[in-house]
């Protein structure tokens, strides 16, 4: 190579180098860009996360608190049914009470009307005898016997006036009209007994009203209890459904993160890459231009710095470490990661063993010595192909090659 050729040769990589490291600025200004809106957009989420969290937890105190108060609700409206069903039972005793004095006091009134009656009917036989024995002149003697409050004849026989009266003359008005006032005396009795069950059982009935208004009350509170619950269960139910949407946007806020720092970290990984292989160009130009248009020398890796190089080439095409063991066993297999080996049989060359050997041409045009071409064009070979270096692995297991 002439001393100008390796000038322009120099320049040439300088102004490339520039371009790819401008472009590659550019590119990692707008990952930059979009990983700030990335997270400003994860904060904001996890902040209506916090916030939609604490709308739940007080919604949840609500209902509880309106879950304990539904409770006392409910104890105090058992207390007024049984309130109530005791106030009905003294209710009814009061009736069956009032129910028997009442027949009492109609049992004393019927005799009282009956004892008036046999006084009555005494009266007149008394009076009727001794207008009798005024009349036809008998010895009042008999009259002194019937009306002798000390006659010692027996009640009995003074009462049964079809008989003594008019057969014994043993009447004894004093003794009928203690048998009155008893009588009299029975029917107060009664009249009080009947009076005193009446007043209990407006007393009674008074309860039972009083039992029925707190039941009413009870069962109204209850209501109300129960509709406040009602209310504060649809608002949690609100509050977790606002959570649930605002958890949903955090994790695809995360996720978009996550998808962001992928690109950024692979980002770093191509501009390191392309950085290494300008150093690399360079470095072979140098060695041409002193060495009078020699190769490279084998492209200046070792199979260990062959695999190193390859690591950060396939994070590119956003494989992840179990595709690179898998890329790992596949050019093991293949050519041991050198990049000068050479299947005498077929003609396969280079690490990924291309064949015919001159299809990675198309990665550069240094392909025959240069190992990271080879890997380029391997790489891209097996991504068209097989998709990842998994899939052409299990090929390679399958087929005995690629």
């Amino acid at each position: 190579m002439t001393r100008k050729s390796m000038v322009f040769t120099i320049v040439s990589l300088a102004c490339a180098s520039v371009m790819s490291l401008s472009m590659a600025s550019a590119q990692a200004d707008g990952l930059s860009d979009q990983k700030a809106r990335a997270d400003q957009a994860a904060s904001q989420a996890q902040s209506n996360v916090n916030s939609s969290q604490a709308v739940v937890n007080a919604a949840n105190a609500r209902v509880r608190d309106a879950q304990a108060r539904l409770v006392q609700a409910q104890e105090a409206l058992t207390a007024a049914q049984d309130a109530w069903d005791e106030a009905q039972e003294v209710e009814a005793t009061k009736a069956k009470e009032l129910y028997e004095a009442t027949q009492k006091l109609t049992e004393a009134q019927a005799k009282v009307t009956e004892g008036q009656a046999k006084v009555d009917s005494q009266k007149d036989a008394i009076i009727a005898y001794a207008q009798s024995i005024m009349n036809e002149n008998l010895p009042m003697i008999n009259v002194a016997v019937l009306i002798d409050t000390n006659s010692t004849a027996s009640l009995a026989n003074r009462v049964q006036w079809s008989d003594t009266v008019l057969t014994t003359n043993q009447v004894n008005l004093g003794e009928l009209e203690t048998i009155q006032r008893e009588l009299l005396d029975a029917q107060n009795q009664a009249q009080q007994a009947q009076e005193a069950a009446d007043q209990a059982k407006q007393d009674a009935e008074a309860q039972t009203a009083v039992a029925a208004a707190a039941q009413v009350a009870a069962q109204t509170a209850q209501d109300g209890v129960q509709d406040a619950l009602t209310e504060e269960q649809n608002a949690l139910d609100a509050a977790n459904k606002v959570l649930n949407n605002d958890k949903s946007a955090l994790a695809q806020a995360q996720a978009n993160q996550t998808s962001i720092n992928n690109q950024i970290a692979a980002e770093k990984a191509r501009q390191a890459e392309q950085a290494r292989q300008a150093e690399e160009a360079r470095r072979a130009a140098a060695n041409g231009s002193s060495g009078g248009g020699g190769s490279s020398g084998g492209g200046g890796l070792s199979p260990a710095q062959a695999q190193a190089t390859a690591y950060g080439m396939i994070q590119g095409y956003g494989w992840n470490d179990s595709q690179f063991q898998c890329l790992v066993k596949l050019w093991t297999r293949e050519s041991g990661w050198r990049w000068s080996a050479e299947n005498p049989s077929s003609g396969a060359y280079g690490i990924p063993q291309s064949l015919p050997a001159s299809k990675m041409a198309s990665a550069g045009s240094d392909w025959r010595t240069n190992a990271v071409t080879q890997m380029r064009w391997g790489l891209g070979y097996i991504s068209s192909r097989y998709g990842t270096p998994c899939g052409a692995w299990a090929h390679e297991v399958a087929s005995n090659w690629y």
